[in-house]
């Protein structure tokens, strides 16, 4: 097969990678970042060059900060008063341009790793006449975190001392019972405290916030923007927010912070540990197979969604969501979904540091959504159903009473069953409480030019199907060199296992419809292989060695260089790469009932075996991934004319996957003891070996420009290139772009003066794409047939016709955004609307028969979407008593997105009327000017009193009995009219207690159990307890449901379409931050109690059945993480 590449005659040469070059590169990186990790530690401070005329001091500091790499702490209002300043610095010590900068001003610095403080001169004087005391104590801030550098000083006088690391501080001073103490820092409400109001010994000060002029900043994964002139809709969630509504699931706490994360309900899977969740961000932008999820960049590398799935939460530092074109631009062709950014911990300076956190975890299966007849009631419901009356033929009396007289034994079979006590209720059978634990420990230390860290985790996730789980194993090496503050080296290297395996006791599915008078064992207490009415005991193969699993394991190498060349100019490069194993297998043992055929000799029921050949299977699978990822950025920013921030930025991207897999199924096993595939007689019926193979390439160019003015003023511009092997030869490039601006309306003159600390009005307007496609979909590609030869040569067959013109899809985006905030940020609102219209959207066409190849194997663009909605996000502080480490906060998320189809291919309007003619199950939709969510089915006026019929509508308006897919109309949309989260958090002195609800309100939904387990029940299986009190029994009744007696199928009827409105307690947790103090006598830094529980409870104007091959569970999540 002929594949193209994007980047061969771009880069003029072709490259070939040996497989043992992953870990021939991981060995010599490990050897050279090795050398200066075991050298003696030897820091270097840098060195900066630049020169200003006249300007303010803090805008001085301002600057050196922006180009030393530097952390700075100060309080503004003490910077303001210094004035103006003049000078000129070529490549001078940063020691020796603090000492100029602040020479001739009752200021100075203090110098600490990469932070440098800088605060009022003290100096300590004595009284030689007067008694001195000494005051000793420590100072920390609300969450009991101690504060080091905070200034304490004896008001009046010049007599004052900072705290160290630890937040300790010692004073002497002459006795006085009216001496005031006042302690400063920065970001935090200075304090008096009066001598005599305190205890006698050590002092417990604690700080509280202070909203100050912080320069927060927007993580993009490739570029770093000051968040105040960013004009991209952004939600950034810390460390500390995760911790608080973490339970182990990465999916679930990003969505329980931000709603507009949706996470929609996998009623079929429900909590099954082994399955993705499925989420989108501000719609669908796709139709059928598309990719509707967002991308995930780690560290500035793409991942997949299951390696996050997968990974340890505790190594996650902060979570950026990218929602609008401004902000997702510099991904280009991979952005329309939304960009979620996940930086990670780095190891920090100084003496060994040891962190470990410990989450045993208790599963509860949750089945409370499931009300099925006991033994009497189902054997009640049989009876009424008329499953024990022989309707008999005239003139065939003696031939009906012999019927009749088998259906009168199986019923008082079944009654003496129940006599005896019989009662099985077949839900319980494969589930248990399921107890998990996770553990992960960070080790840290280092010298302020070379720091490493080590981590490993591993993680037990239990199912509550019996034997299902999940086990993750991960490892990891981080080393940080820093070379004279110039350059900054980080190589990360990994290593994560996982294993995936299925419980043998198969499907929950098939136990909700088991009878409940059945028996699970026979008299002889053996296992019932098939139960009384040839149905299959599911218990019976659970015990028999069957297997199903799966393992992944991944290397994964990490290399960044961090440049600082000049004066606000950086150079960063980054590659990784990746190398990935999969294996499967799934096992059915030659003795499972599944293999057992039921056979009637002389009316005596008989089970035999079928034929060898046929009876076991064993299917393997085995797959490899090898992936390389690099980009270089160049950024440089300045300050300008005292006004004037100028951010600029290019760079360039390289990536390439290559996958491969194979597998096959063979069948005829003699006995499970050999469950080896050589003792297979052969291949599963129409079934052979198969084999993929997938490679792709893409590059990138892109630019990013942003100016702010006087910090009100704000525009960005962005583009990118993107070239990919996946779209046609003709249309491999494609541009993508966004523009943006803003006014923060709160830095205004006329506004100082209000209570309103932020307004801020911002539009972006871009065009992004998306990629995850096949990576052949634009060639033409055959399969060949080993099974059909033509004179003695194999034949192919064509898969696919390729398309030259196939060209990216395009997603134009707007978005108007408000932010706002009251109180000094008290009152914070969030407010976005957005309008998504996604043009040229992959889909197969249907094309002339002539041309000689399926209609359905040719793909074009020849689609769209449009998605808009609106996102409010509030916070409010209520009460924040900083003297009794009190605070009181709320939050509430509004959203809703619509969505509406403008344009589809001929193939999709076939599918449309494939899943139109469906009469059981409701389809896609697929209809211009429609919604992808909509619910189609016939209308109907009920049931008819007097006929126990559904009576239906026509779309002509005609009533009538008989019903036809024709008379479809739209009857609802699952999308929600609203949906969202509420919540509130509580603290008091270490204690934290958070509660995050979520809702959906005016949703349609289509009630499955209504119309398959009540209306459309089998009455030879169990159902929902509604069938016996709900259904239609005689002439007269109105009843919601039709005749008892009635087996046909029940069809798609809008009596099933419900107004859906849900409220749940998604996530509880309260945790406890033990005081420093109390911990430190036993070597402790750190230690806190946690515990969470998820799904507390639900409350749903729907009833139905959820968890239908994997019921839901709740868990009980209890947390230890301590450090040293």
């Amino acid at each position: 097969m002929k594949k193209n590449n994007v980047l061969y005659p771009l880069l003029g040469l072709r490259i070939h990678l040996n497989r043992c070059l992953p870990m021939k590169l991981m060995i010599l990186l490990i050897f050279v970042f090795s050398i200066p990790a075991f050298s003696a530690a030897y820091s270097q401070e840098g060195s900066v060059s630049f020169s200003a005329e006249n300007m303010r001091v803090e805008e001085i500091i301002k600057h050196v900060r922006n180009i030393s790499g530097y952390k700075f702490l100060f309080n503004h209002e003490e910077l303001r008063s210094v004035g103006t300043k003049s000078v000129k610095f070529a490549n001078t010590p940063i020691r020796d341009v603090m000492n100029e900068v602040l020479r001739g001003t009752n200021l100075t610095y203090r110098l600490e790793k990469d932070v440098i403080v800088i605060y009022p001169m003290v100096v300590t004087t004595r009284d030689s006449v007067q008694k001195s005391v000494t005051v000793k104590g420590v100072v920390k801030d609300i969450k009991g975190t101690t504060l080091p550098g905070v200034t304490v000083l004896l008001k009046g006088t010049t007599i004052g001392v900072t705290t160290d690391e630890g937040g300790r501080f010692s004073l002497t001073i002459p006795e006085s019972p009216n001496a005031e103490f006042l302690f400063s820092f920065v970001g935090m409400i200075p304090q008096t405290i009066l001598y005599r109001n305190m205890p006698k010994g050590d002092w417990t000060v604690v700080m509280k916030e202070e909203v100050m002029e912080v320069d927060e900043v927007v993580v993009t994964g490739l570029l770093t923007r000051k968040k105040s002139g960013f004009a991209g809709t952004t939600t950034m969630i810390t460390k500390q927010e995760l911790a608080k509504v973490s339970t182990g699931n990465i999916f679930t706490t990003i969505s329980a912070i931000d709603a507009g994360f949706k996470i929609n309900e996998n009623n079929l899977d429900g909590s099954n540990p082994n399955v993705l969740p499925d989420f989108t961000i501000r719609g669908k932008g796709s139709f059928q197979n598309g990719s509707t999820a967002p991308i995930f960049i780690l560290d500035g590398f793409e991942v997949s969604a299951q390696k996050v799935f997968d990974m340890d939460v505790n190594r996650i530092e902060s979570i950026t969501l990218l929602k609008d074109a401004s902000a997702t631009i510099l991904y280009g062709s991979r952005a329309s979904n939304g960009v979620i950014v996940i930086e990670t911990t780095a190891p920090q300076a100084g003496k060994l540091r040891v962190t470990y956190d410990f989450k045993p975890t208790i599963g509860v299966i949750d089945l409370t959504d499931y009300d099925l007849m006991n033994a009497r009631e189902k054997l009640q419901y049989e009876k009424e159903a008329g499953l024990y009356e022989y309707e008999g033929s005239v003139g065939y009396e003696e031939n009906n009473r012999r019927e009749q007289a088998k259906l009168d034994e199986q019923y008082y079979t079944k009654y003496k069953n129940i006599v005896e006590g019989v009662n099985t209720y077949w839900l319980s059978q494969p589930v248990e409480s399921s107890f998990s634990h996770a553990h992960s420990i960070f080790v840290e230390g280092g010298a302020d030019n070379v720091r490493y860290g080590i981590d490993a985790s591993y993680n037990q996730n239990k199912g509550v199907m019996k034997e299902s789980g999940r086990d993750r194993l991960g490892l990891g090496f981080t080393l940080i060199y820093r070379i004279k503050d110039k350059v900054t080296i980080r190589n990360y290297m990994s290593y994560a296992h996982t294993n995936a395996y299925d419980s043998p006791y198969g499907s929950f599915s098939t136990y909700a419809t088991l009878n409940p008078y059945e028996r699970i064992y026979d008299e002889n207490g053996e296992l019932i292989a098939k139960l009384s009415d040839g149905t299959t005991n599911p218990l019976y193969d659970a015990f028999l060695p069957n297997r199903s699993f799966s393992k992944m394991q991944e290397f994964t190498e990490q290399l960044s260089v961090d440049w600082f060349i000049h004066d606000g100019l950086r150079l960063k490069g980054q590659i990784s790469i990746v190398k990935g194993e999969s294996s499967g297998e799934n096992y059915k043992s030659p003795f499972s009932a599944e293999f057992l055929n039921t056979v009637y000799n002389s009316e005596i029921r008989m089970q035999e075996y079928l034929p060898i050949s046929k009876r076991g299977y064993l299917s393997m699978t085995d797959g490899s991934s090898l992936g390389y990822n690099g980009n270089i950025t160049l950024n440089y920013n300045t300050l300008f004319g005292e006004k004037h921030i100028l951010y600029a930025g290019i760079g360039c991207e390289v990536k390439q996957d290559d996958s491969n897999s194979h597998g096959f199924t063979v069948t005829g096993f003699p006995d499970d003891r050999y469950s080896d595939p050589a003792f297979a007689i052969q291949f599963k019926e129409n079934s052979r070996a198969t084999s993929n193979e997938s490679k792709s390439r893409s590059i990138g160019f892109f630019a990013n420009g942003n100016y702010i003015f006087d910090d009100r003023y704000f525009a960005d511009v962005s583009v990118r290139i993107d070239g990919s092997s996946k779209f046609g030869v003709d249309k491999r490039f494609a541009p993508f772009w966004s523009v943006g601006a803003g006014w923060n309306v709160h830095n205004e003159k006329f506004f100082k003066t209000t209570k309103v600390s932020m307004l801020k009005l911002r539009y972006s307007y871009g065009v992004t794409g998306n990629q995850e496609f096949s990576a052949y979909q634009a060639q033409t590609m055959f399969q060949f047939n080993t099974d059909r030869l033509y004179n003695s040569s194999v034949t192919a067959e064509l898969m696919g016709y390729g398309n030259p013109n196939l060209e990216w899809q395009n997603q134009y985006q707007s978005n108007f955004g408000v932010d706002f905030g009251y109180a000094k940020d008290r009152i914070r609102v969030q407010f976005n609307y957005y309008l998504k219209k996604t043009q040229g959207l992959l889909t197969t066409i249907t094309v002339a028969p002539s041309l000689g190849f399926p209609s359905d194997k040719y793909t074009a663009n020849l689609g769209e979407i449009q998605n808009k909605g609106l996102e409010v996000n509030l916070n409010a502080v209520i009460i924040r008593d900083m003297e009794k480490e009190f605070e009181w906060s709320v939050m509430l998320q509004v959203a809703n997105n619509k969505n509406k189809i403008g344009k589809i291919s001929t193939a999709l309007k076939t599918v449309n009327d494939e899943n139109n003619r469906n009469a059981q199950v409701p389809g896609a939709v697929y209809e211009e000017g429609e919604s992808m969510s909509a619910i189609k089915a016939v209308r109907s006026l009920g049931i008819d009193p007097t006929t126990g019929k559904e009576l239906f509508v026509k779309k002509n308006g005609e009533l009538t009995y008989t019903w036809d897919a024709e008379d479809k109309v739209i009857c609802g949309d699952t999308e929600p009219k609203v949906f969202g989260n509420f919540g509130t958090n509580l603290y008091w002195r270490g204690w934290n207690l958070n509660l995050v609800f979520k809702y959906n309100l005016g949703a349609d939904y289509y009630n499955a159990t209504l119309a398959q387990r009540v209306e459309g029940a089998d009455p030879a299986k169990n159902a929902d307890r509604r069938v016996l009190k709900d259904r239609w029994k005689e002439s007269g009744q109105h009843a919601l449901y039709k005749n008892i007696k009635d087996y046909k199928t029940t069809y798609i009827s809008s009596r099933f379409v419900q107004k859906d409105n849900t409220v749940q307690l998604s996530t509880l947790s309260l945790s406890y931050e033990v005081n420093k103090v109390w911990i430190s006598r036993f070597g402790m830094n750190t230690l806190r109690l946690s515990f969470y529980m998820n799904d507390v409870f639900r409350a749903s104007s729907v009833k139905n059945e959820r968890g239908i091959d994997y019921p839901f569970q709740r868990s009980f999540v209890f947390g230890l993480n301590v450090s040293f």
